[in-house]
């Protein structure tokens, strides 16, 4: 039986539970990944410091002592608690929240938390987001610099973004504009300049003028919390969840209309030099009680279901052979379809 268990059916290439599953791993590494799709990279990544299992129906009812599902549960599971945790601004998306007999809720703000009550009369565990980064002392970029974090799925603001480029650009206010996603957009300034997502974006951000989220609606704003903690204010919409993570204008941030009506290029131009800022205390230790930590190393038995030459190890292995192997490299070969586990 396992102790703690995390469930999520698709692990994306980038976004914000994904990295709620990484500083979770960075802080506390007792507690199991469970998926059925799942991004290699962001699979290596969580592997290093907790156990990454990608499920088959082979694997039946999964037991545990505590088990945590995000959005939809489709695997069946016994577990002393059951909780399913609320990612979500459910008043303003078009998702609705799915219930599970025996489950309780928690939530990762209070703007979610609320959501969540108000549209299902349940109550909901606040408990916010880990965040397990510090401050690193890099130089600024020359210049004004701005840079983006974003699946620019359609909530995320890409008008939005365009609406910036050009009251900058009319302005005649230089800049440049990096933002790191997953899809193409038509931009309509060439001081955008699209680039491909990576998993830490640290470094960039801290050299940075300003982070820039223009978003409908979010929970929490993991990118924008990063960026304040880095020491790199923001650009972003006046939304609540941004408002309850510590944006103020003029001190941290520069925050817009959600029609763009009214931006402040005045404070843009001139910059926000230097803050204090405090992320919201993170309480999840509460759950995931001290048991004995993973080991990447330990080995376990698997059945090849390809022929492998396995370069980190030189070893070739026929089809259908049963071998051991070290979790981390299982979790990673698993993922890629090349072994499963017995």
């Amino acid at each position: 039986m396992y102790e703690n268990v995390f469930y999520f059916k698709k692990i994306n290439t980038i976004g914000g539970v994904e990295s709620h599953f990484w500083y979770l791993s960075c802080l506390y590494k007792n507690f199991v990944v469970i998926y059925r799709e799942g991004n290699l990279e962001q699979i290596k990544r969580l592997s290093k410091n907790v156990e990454v299992i990608k499920y088959n129906d082979k694997m039946g009812t999964i037991k545990c002592k505590r088990f945590f599902c995000n959005y939809r549960l489709d695997i069946p599971v016994e577990a002393e608690e059951k909780y399913q945790i609320i990612h979500c601004d459910y008043k303003h998306t078009n998702f609705k929240p799915i219930m599970y007999e025996g489950f309780k809720y928690i939530a990762v703000s209070k703007v979610a938390k609320k959501s969540f009550e108000e549209l299902t009369g349940i109550e909901a565990e606040l408990i916010y987001n880990p965040i397990a980064i510090k401050k690193i002392n890099v130089p600024k970029k020359e210049g004004l610099h701005l840079i983006s974090a974003t699946r620019l799925s359609p909530e995320k603001g890409g008008e939005r973004i365009n609406k910036l480029a050009t009251m900058l650009d009319n302005a005649g206010i230089k800049y440049t504009w990096d933002i790191y996603t997953n899809r193409h957009y038509r931009w309509n300034s060439r001081n955008i300049h699209r680039q491909e997502p990576k998993l830490d974006l640290s470094k960039e951000i801290a050299e940075a003028s300003f982070l820039v989220q223009l978003s409908d609606h979010e929970a929490f704003g993991l990118s924008v919390c990063e960026s304040l903690i880095l020491g790199t204010p923001v650009i972003v919409t006046n939304l609540p969840a941004f408002r309850e993570i510590g944006c103020i204008h003029g001190e941290n941030a520069v925050i817009c209309d959600l029609d763009m009506k009214r931006v402040d290029l005045d404070l843009i131009k001139k910059g926000i030099p230097s803050f204090n800022y405090i992320k919201p205390k993170s309480n999840w230790g509460k759950y995931l009680k001290k048991t004995p930590k993973y080991n990447p190393n330990e080995l376990i038995k698997v059945r090849t279901l390809k022929r492998l030459w396995d370069l980190e190890t030189n070893i070739h292995y026929k089809y259908n052979e049963v071998t051991d192997m070290k979790k981390i490299r299982v979790s990673e070969l698993e993922c890629q379809g090349i072994v499963e586990r017995i």
